[in-house]
């Protein structure tokens, strides 16, 4: 078995790094199910994941609140394997390592507390010791897309997903309808810490985030005036890699956000990682910017005027704004049946729905904030959201108290 699976990844990787990537896989599965069982547990450190291992998500803003209030805590960021080491964009005070070394797995072993925002701990085929806590922060909220095993067609993903919410020992919710989907899911009986979403914390409360450093360092990143204002289009994923759902005339969208809303604009096109490989060579107009690389997206939403996506959940998130948002599907009325069921209908979303252009223009021309505002507000209330910018307050108390 060992020399065949050194053949299979010599054809593709040549035999020195074959046998380098199988030996490490033995180091790994002999630490995880043998090693890891010397190493004693340091009560404070904390090991946190992202699914695509970005410093974000709210297992960034935990850990940026956890550094604000200078708990004394050990902080291991694990990187995929094949994510270039950036350490720029981490604070100085945390450890980033690639989680295909040994240095990591014993972190890994030593943690007092694993947060992970997806199903990396079990992706990586770690199980959990008796003393440690794994606490999953998931990484949408009040979204539309359903992800059971029912309706998932990834069954790897849905037996990683099964692995994972076994060990879970927490999961962090911002709503009543974010505990039901849980429940429904894959958590049906891990207890639920319904304290808001860390992420979330920044569309909100600008007393404690950075919002003007933010704003600041987004802005020079990419070279845009204060004066200009931003409209983010960022559409999720198709199973199928349809591109043509895609496929948006930029000019007019701002032009008509100009005669609307008023002042200059430019676009902002975040694609998810599964789509901007495909469009890695597709050459964006000069007043449009690919920022699909932005490690952050709530970040940007900060800065955002407007938000256009199709299905994606951080429009929902983006609600907490009261800025405008907009939905453009032009795969509306087929999407549930060739990709992915939905919690419930499009249009109990408080965004106007457009499924082509002339409607998504026409939707913008008769925009009416009060009307928008109120809906936002119902539609967070009869969901039961409690973000309200105080979410990793709230989630580190609770891990001062696990510490």
């Amino acid at each position: 078995m060992w020399l065949l699976s050194v053949y299979k990844k010599a054809a593709k990787y040549g035999l020195r790094n074959s046998i380098k990537i199988v030996w490490k896989k033995i180091i790994k599965i002999l630490f995880f199910s043998v090693g890891k069982y010397v190493c004693r547990i340091d009560p404070k450190k904390i090991v946190f994941f992202t699914f695509s291992g970005n410093y974000e998500c709210n297992p960034k803003w935990i850990c940026e609140e956890l550094l604000r209030e200078n708990v004394p805590v050990t902080c291991v960021w694990g990187l995929p394997n094949k994510k270039k080491l950036d350490r720029s964009v981490f604070p100085e005070q945390v450890e980033v390592l690639s989680r295909n070394t040994i240095r990591f797995y014993w972190h890994l072993a030593t943690a007092r507390i694993i947060i992970d925002n997806a199903m990396d701990t079990a992706f990586i085929g770690y199980t959990l010791k008796k003393n440690q806590r794994l606490i999953e922060t998931w990484h949408g909220s009040l979204g539309i897309k359903r992800f059971d095993a029912d309706t998932n067609k990834d069954k790897n993903w849905v037996k990683r997903a099964e692995k994972e919410a076994k060990m879970t020992s927490y999961i962090i919710s911002n709503s009543d309808f974010e505990n039901d989907v849980y429940r429904n899911s894959f958590w049906k009986t891990t207890k639920i810490w319904k304290y808001g979403h860390a992420r979330n914390d920044i569309l909100i409360n600008k007393d404690i985030v950075p919002y003007e450093e933010i704003y600041k360092n987004v802005k020079e990143r990419f070279g845009i005036p204060d004066h200009v204002k931003i409209c983010m289009y960022a559409p999720t994923f198709r199973d199928d890699r349809d591109l043509s759902p895609y496929k948006l005339d930029y000019e007019r969208l701002i032009r008509a956000l100009s005669l609307k809303f008023g002042g200059e604009w430019i676009i902002f096109s975040r694609f998810h990682l599964k789509v901007k490989e495909l469009l890695s060579d597709y050459q964006f107009p000069a007043n449009v910017y690919n920022v699909s690389d932005y490690p952050d997206i709530q970040e940007l939403l900060c800065i955002t005027d407007v938000g256009i996506t199709d299905y994606s959940s951080w429009i929902c998130e983006y609600m907490l704004t009261r800025k405008p948002g907009f939905l453009f599907a032009t795969d509306a009325f087929s999407y549930e049946d060739s990709d992915r069921k939905f919690f419930f209908p499009l249009t109990d979303l408080p965004f106007p729905l457009a499924v082509d252009e002339n409607t998504l223009i026409e939707n913008i021309e008769k925009f009416d904030q009060d009307d928008y505002t109120a809906a936002c507000n119902q539609f967070l209330e009869e969901k039961g959201c409690v973000d309200d910018g105080h979410a990793a307050e709230r989630i580190v108390k609770t891990l001062k108290k696990l510490m």
